[in-house]
């Protein structure tokens, strides 16, 4: 006779795992800039003369070592039924863990390329156009559309310097981009979470493979904080716009 006995098969809610995030990862958008401050300090002593683009990968190695580990909270998946059904449970203090990680790894690029990020509500607005990119970029969906987020701050996504732009806004643009909080979180946890429940494969491999997705996701938050932290390319110049002074003309005497 054999037993009637079988694990529960667990179930799993992407949308639902989301909203339970959401009331954790709203809190991990202000990060330590004294912390960050002396990570990119460290770095600049070390390697004075070393471009700020060149140092990004040393100041936010801590950033993708600590993210990575972020999915030890799936490892209880190794054990069949209840031990994914754990893990299931445990994803969204995940999210918010990659979330910290990221946000922390954006405030870095901008210190290292001395933006002044002492303006809150500046600062926190950057963020969130980092986020959306990275979101963005992870959607396979298509679900999510900067411009149903944005508004007419979409463009934004698409330009070098954008930091810059953000600057120049007026009180009540910033703030309609600061409105978007909820929906920029919410895109950025579907783009994120999804591809995390590989974590839940069973006997070890899940967690491997979220882990080096989470490398990803973080890989492309730094790409995308270096291009609204970062400098505008330089516009090429011309003859026709060099001062009078600087253009020299050849000497006809031998």
């Amino acid at each position: 006779m054999t037993s009637g006995f079988t694990f529960p098969k667990p179930e799993f809610d992407i949308e639902s795992t989301v909203e339970r995030a959401m009331a954790l990862i709203n809190r991990t958008l202000q990060p330590s800039l004294e912390e960050a401050q002396q990570v990119v300090d460290k770095a600049r002593a070390g390697k004075p003369l070393v471009a700020p683009g060149d140092l990004v990968g040393q100041v936010t190695r801590g950033n993708r070592i600590r993210a990575a580990r972020a999915v030890s909270y799936s490892l209880p998946s190794i054990l069949p039924g209840y031990g994914t059904a754990i893990s299931a449970a445990a994803l969204p203090v995940a999210l918010r863990e990659v979330l910290k990680e990221a946000v922390s790894a954006a405030i870095k690029v901008g210190l290292l390329h001395d933006r002044d990020l002492t303006d809150p509500e500046l600062t926190r607005i950057a963020v969130l156009l980092v986020l959306t990119d990275g979101a963005v970029r992870l959607d396979k969906t298509g679900r999510i559309r900067p411009e149903a987020i944005l508004g007419p701050h979409a463009s934004l996504l698409r330009r070098a310097a954008a930091y810059d732009a953000l600057a120049a806004l007026t009180a009540k643009e910033r703030q309609e981009i600061a409105a978007s909080q909820s929906e920029i979180l919410r895109a950025w946890a579907l783009a994120v979470g999804p591809p995390l429940l590989a974590g839940l494969l069973p006997f070890g491999l899940g967690p491997m493979a979220a882990a080096n997705y989470v490398q990803h996701v973080l890989k492309g938050t730094v790409t995308a904080a270096t291009r609204v932290f970062g400098p505008a390319t330089p516009a090429p110049v011309t003859v026709e716009e060099l001062p009078d002074r600087e253009v020299q003309q050849d000497d006809p005497r031998p």
